[in-house]
């Protein structure tokens, strides 16, 4: 796989990362010195530094090169530590630990599908779904934007109802049905490669949670379809429920603005470092 880096400095890394993700970066990478922010973005396409140079908030040293080829997502993830985000405990086949006893063990090969469980965001999801969980049973579940696997897998195991999980990405798809398969519960999680909601299978057309880690961009363009397809609820302060993540702290005031034009309150939300995970209902 042919990957292109570009690096930069910045004293603004919430707009930088945004401005990133948005012009077709898969991972970023953020680390500081003094009150300055050191950025290193990974394309999979050659991204066009002139349109960069103007779209990026002010920053010095922008700069790219072309590594050599190499699955670096997953060279980057080889050896990465467990995660114990109770009530779950990630791990992954390439450095499989001891199981602690009274977690729920879900064992994880990312591939080069977005969700390792290391990232904020889906920490935040993971932590947010503990909370929801407790108070609430939901039958019919969607995980929106699956990647790895890593929610879907968690919400079949955590409810043991059948999840549908879905991906524009073909190789997010794979690697959620491989997951489901080294979690043993292929049987729960059905995983569809669409857009959206465009090739959900039609049968199913409410669902009492969603969960969709992406970016905000496409939450604000789906934001219809989502709110659509959330169950009305049957009686008051009961109605379904939907978890948002990957979203910017700088982003989740629009955010929640969008959502509550389609009738969706917000409920409670999760700040992990510069990202914020949002639990709405309906």
């Amino acid at each position: 796989m042919q990957i292109w880096k570009v690096i930069l400095t910045t004293n603004n890394a919430d707009a930088t990362e945004e401005s990133l993700y948005e012009a077709g970066a898969g991972a970023i990478f953020v680390t500081a010195s003094g009150n300055r922010r050191h950025i290193e973005a990974y394309f999979q396409k050659q991204p066009d530094l002139n349109r960069l140079e103007k779209t990026l908030p002010p920053h010095q040293n922008l700069a790219t090169e072309i590594l050599p080829p190499l699955d670096w997502v997953m060279h980057s993830q080889t050896g990465l530590p467990v995660i114990k985000q109770p009530p779950f405990f990630i791990f992954e086949k390439l450095n499989q630990p001891k199981h602690p006893n009274g977690l729920i063990n879900i064992e994880l090969q990312a591939g080069g599908a977005f969700g390792s469980g290391h990232h904020q965001t889906t920490r935040g999801c993971l932590m947010m779904l503990d909370k929801l969980l407790k108070r609430t049973r939901p039958k019919h579940i969607l995980d929106l934007g699956c990647g790895s696997g890593i929610l879907a897998i968690a919400l079949a195991k955590a409810t043991h109802k059948k999840i549908k999980a879905s991906d524009i990405d073909p190789e997010a798809v794979a690697m959620t049905q491989k997951n489901s398969c080294l979690n043993h519960v292929p049987h729960l999680v059905q995983v569809y490669e669409s857009d959206g909601f465009n090739r959900l299978e039609r049968g199913q057309k409410n669902f009492d949670l969603i969960v969709a880690n992406i970016l905000s961009n496409t939450l604000k363009r789906l934001a219809h379809d989502l709110a659509n397809r959330l169950s009305p609820p049957l009686y008051p302060n009961k109605g379904a429920s939907m978890i948002l993540s990957g979203i910017l702290n700088t982003q989740q005031q629009q955010i929640t603005a969008t959502m509550r034009q389609f009738g969706l309150c917000l409920q409670e939300k999760i700040i992990l470092d510069e990202w914020t995970t949002l639990c709405f209902r309906r």
